[in-house]
C-alpha cells in the first residue's frame, strides 16, 4: 500500500467516529428521533461481526456499479460506522476489480446477478443508469435483498409502483435515494411546516440549473434519449418538495412547458396544483398500495377551512443551459422559508416573519414575547440575522476528511442518508419517513407528467 492510501485510511479511522451510528451528524437543532418508521419483520440476516465491543451489527453493502457516484457513495460510507462495503460488481472485470481495489473492498463480481445472488450482502445499493434501475432493483427484491436504488428508482410511476408492491409483498426495505431528505436541515424544515411557524404553506418556488456539457455525445448519460434530460436528472429534488409544503393534499394538475436539446427536454417550468381540501392518508407502514397511492376523502382540512383556501402550488424551474442560484422558497400566510443554494445539499434555512406577525406578536397566549423571540428556538449552529424579522439555522457539513476528492460536491452528506439507512434495517422496517414509499410515488407521478407534456410522448 502507497503511502497516500496509508494516509487516507487514516483520515477515515480519525473521522469515523464522528459519522458514528445513533449520533447522525445532527446538531441539536435538527436532532430528534430517527425518522425512519415501517414496517418489517426482521433482521436476522444481517451479521454482527464487529472486532470491537459495538453491539450494533455491522451492515453489509453490495455496490451495483462503478460510477462516479458510487465512489462517492463508498467513500462516504468508509466514514460511518458499522457499515461496510463487501462486494461489488461492474461489467467488465476490470471495472470491479479496479473499484474494488480503490476503495479496499474485500469481494467483486464479474456480473450484477452473482453481487445479487451473494449470501453474504444485506443491501444493494444500486447506481447504473436510471434506464437499468428497474430491472436490478426487481431482480434485488425478489431475490431477498434489501435495496436503495440513486434517483429516479424507475422511468415512470408504474414502474416505481410495482418495485414497492413487490417489496411489500417481499418484506424488504425499499428506498429511492433522495439524500436531501436525510440532511439536518431539511429534517428542521419539516418541523417548522409541521408548528405552523410561518402559516399554512400557499406556495413552494424553485430552481434547479447547471450547464449541459456543450458538445453532444452519445455516450453522455444527459443525452440518453430514454433516461437523459434535466427533467429526469434533477427535477425530483423540487418536486419532492410538494409533499414537505402540503403533506396531507392530493395532486391535482401538473402543467408544463419546455425546449428541448438533442432529443432530451433542455429547460422546463412547470407548476403541480395541490388539492388541500381533500384530507389523505399517508400510506406509510405497509398499507396497500395502489394506482391512486393516496386514499382521500372529501372532507375539508381544518387548515384549508380556516384559511379560505384550497390550493396549494409548487412551481419549479429546470434548466441545463446555465448554472442557476439553486434556491427553494417556501411562502407561507406568515412568512417563508428559503433554503439558499445549493439546496440539494442544505446547509442553511432562512425563515422570514411578515411585519407585524413574527411568531407571538399577535398571538396572545405566547405572552412575554418580543421582537427577539426567536432566541426561544433552542437550536445550537443557530443565529439571528440582523433584520429582527429573520432567523437563520445553519447546518455546515462537517469536517471532510476526503475534502477535493468528491466527485460531486458535498457528497460527504450522503452519510446521512446511510446512517438513517441503517437505523431502518436495524429497526425491522422496510421504508424511512425521510423519503417514504409515497413520496417516490408521488414524485414519479410528476415527473411522468412534465416529460409527457414536454417531449410530447
Amino acid at each position: 500500500m502507497s503511502l497516500s492510501r496509508n494516509i487516507v485510511v487514516l483520515r477515515r479511522l480519525s473521522y469515523k467516529s464522528s459519522f458514528a451510528f445513533g449520533t447522525n451528524l445532527r446538531c441539536a437543532a435538527a436532532s430528534t428521533t430517527s425518522r425512519c418508521g415501517c414496517n418489517f419483520s426482521s433482521i436476522g440476516s444481517i451479521s454482527n461481526n464487529n472486532s470491537n465491543n459495538n453491539t450494533s451489527p455491522v451492515i453489509r453493502w453490495g455496490i451495483l456499479s462503478t460510477g462516479r457516484i458510487a465512489s462517492d457513495f463508498v467513500k462516504a460510507m468508509s466514514l460511518v460506522e458499522n457499515a461496510k462495503a463487501v462486494a461489488v460488481a461492474a461489467r467488465s472485470s476490470t471495472s470491479a476489480s479496479t473499484f474494488a481495489s480503490l476503495h479496499s473492498i474485500p469481494t467483486h463480481h464479474t456480473s450484477y446477478q452473482e453481487l445479487i445472488s451473494n449470501p453474504n450482502i444485506d443491501i444493494i445499493y444500486i447506481a447504473t443508469i436510471a434506464d437499468h434501475h428497474y430491472t436490478y432493483a426487481k431482480a434485488s427484491i425478489l431475490a431477498g435483498k434489501h435495496v436503495l436504488i440513486e434517483k429516479p428508482m424507475t422511468l415512470s410511476h408504474s414502474q416505481t409502483l410495482e418495485l414497492i408492491t413487490l417489496a411489500q409483498s417481499k418484506h424488504v426495505f425499499l428506498m429511492e435515494g433522495m439524500w436531501t431528505r436525510c440532511f439536518p436541515a431539511l429534517h428542521k424544515l419539516r418541523e417548522l411546516i409541521a408548528s405552523n411557524d410561518i402559516g399554512p404553506i400557499v406556495y413552494v418556488q424553485g430552481d434547479f440549473g447547471y450547464a449541459f456539457p456543450s458538445e453532444y455525445s452519445s455516450s453522455d448519460r444527459i443525452w440518453f434519449p430514454n433516461s437523459g434530460g434535466i427533467t429526469y436528472d434533477v427535477g425530483m429534488y423540487i418536486a419532492q418538495f410538494g409533499r414537505i409544503a402540503f403533506p396531507k393534499s392530493k395532486i391535482k394538475d401538473v402543467q408544463a412547458v419546455g425546449t428541448m436539446k438533442n432529443g432530451v427536454d433542455y429547460t422546463v417550468m412547470a407548476t403541480v396544483t395541490y388539492d388541500r381540501s381533500l384530507a389523505c392518508e399517508n400510506s406509510n407502514g405497509g398499507s396497500e398500495h395502489n394506482a391512486d397511492d393516496i386514499m382521500c376523502s372529501n372532507e375539508s382540512s381544518s387548515t384549508s377551512s380556516e384559511e379560505g383556501s384550497t390550493v396549494g402550488m409548487l412551481q419549479m424551474v429546470l434548466t441545463g443551459a446555465s448554472n442557476t442560484e439553486e434556491r427553494c422558497v417556501l411562502q407561507g400566510t406568515l412568512g417563508r422559508i428559503i433554503l439558499d443554494g445549493p439546496f440539494h445539499v442544505p446547509q442553511r434555512l432562512r425563515v422570514v416573519y411578515n411585519d407585524g406577525r413574527r411568531r407571538g406578536e399577535s398571538d396572545n397566549s405566547s405572552s412575554g414575547n418580543s421582537n427577539n423571540s426567536n432566541n426561544s428556538i433552542d437550536v445550537s449552529g443557530c443565529t439571528d440575522s440582523n433584520n429582527n424579522n429573520e432567523v437563520v439555522h445553519d447546518f455546515p457539513l462537517h469536517k471532510d476528511p476526503y475534502q477535493g476528492e468528491w466527485n460531486n460536491p458535498g457528497s460527504i452528506g450522503l452519510v446521512y442518508q446511510i446512517n438513517e439507512v441503517a437505523d431502518a434495517l436495524r429497526m425491522g422496517k422496510t421504508e424511512c419517513d425521510s423519503f417514504t414509499w409515497q413520496d417516490s410515488l408521488d414524485v414519479a407521478r410528476i415527473i411522468d407528467k412534465i416529460v409527457r407534456q414536454v417531449r410530447g410522448k
